[in-house]
């Protein structure tokens, strides 16, 4: 097999640029329709709640289109991590389950709960109370937070258990573990002070509580997601069409270096 560096595979751009995508169209989506909600008057200067910020138009429109957009990244950023998880487990462990495997498929649940929860948010906005499209909402919201910190932890769980592999190092393991904890901690006092009216004149503390709770758990995901564009950079994606029935099987997804303790660099692709 040649060295990728010999024909210049390691010039061409990993799929750490998803993740790049990913942050940088979540963080427009927060940033740009908070800065349009508050120039026009349609928050006040106390921290408003995300969805106090996405609620109206224009905001509420780019709001929804980039959170669309951030959805579907969402969707891809973990398929490839279930498949690089899947290859890596198939160098260890074979084709037989393990803790790992099993780690990988739950965590891949949470993933598709979290992504359907960002889909909903921002497709569904209202303030209204009687409004059904409010409720589903906070429905939209709840999924997103409650299944995204699990597929946090989960994934948490899993670089530890690549960290006996030396596939991912301790310290990761360690920002990865600090990250979710500030998450679920945000997420559960976001859900507690979250459920007080915020259409009231009256600003309470609880209020501005769950409001910021709100955007540290945001930003939990946005730099726990961050974490792994150093990971991506070592896969490449090759698509192959090939006929259905032939019972050959594409080379999809690469791994350029799987640095297993007592084996060398090695290419796999997923089944």
């Amino acid at each position: 097999m040649s060295d990728p560096k010999e024909n210049g595979q390691c010039l061409k751009p990993g799929l750490g640029c998803f993740v790049i995508a990913w942050i940088s169209v979540a963080t427009i989506a927060l940033i740009l329709s908070y800065f349009i909600a508050r120039s026009n008057g349609d928050v006040s200067f106390v921290v408003p709640s995300i969805s106090d910020t996405t609620y109206k138009d224009p905001e509420g429109a780019i709001f929804a289109e980039f959170f669309n957009a951030t959805a579907i990244l969402t969707l891809v950023m973990m398929a490839v991590r279930y498949f690089q998880v899947k290859m890596i487990n198939r160098e260890i462990e074979g084709s037989k389950s393990s803790p790992l495997s099993q780690l990988n498929l739950l965590s891949n649940v949470f993933g598709l709960g979290s992504a359907l929860g960002v889909s909903v948010v921002a497709n569904f906005r209202s303030r209204e109370v009687d409004n059904p499209l409010s409720a589903v909402h906070i429905i939209g919201a709840v999924l997103l937070f409650v299944s995204g910190a699990a597929y946090c932890w989960t994934q948490t769980f899993i670089t530890y258990q690549l960290t006996k592999f030396n596939v991912n190092t301790k310290t990761m393991f360690l920002v990865r573990l600090v990250i979710s904890s500030l998450l679920s901690l945000s997420v559960l006092i976001f859900l507690v002070c979250g459920g007080f009216d915020s259409r009231t004149s009256i600003i309470k503390p609880i209020e501005i509580a769950g409001n910021v709770a709100e955007w540290i758990a945001a930003w939990c995901f946005g730099a726990f997601g961050i974490s792994f564009c150093k990971e991506f950079q070592k896969l490449s994606l090759n698509i192959q069409c090939i006929p259905k029935c032939s019972g050959k099987n594409s080379d999809a997804l690469k791994y350029s270096t799987i640095p297993v303790t007592g084996a060398d660099e090695n290419t796999t692709d997923s089944e």
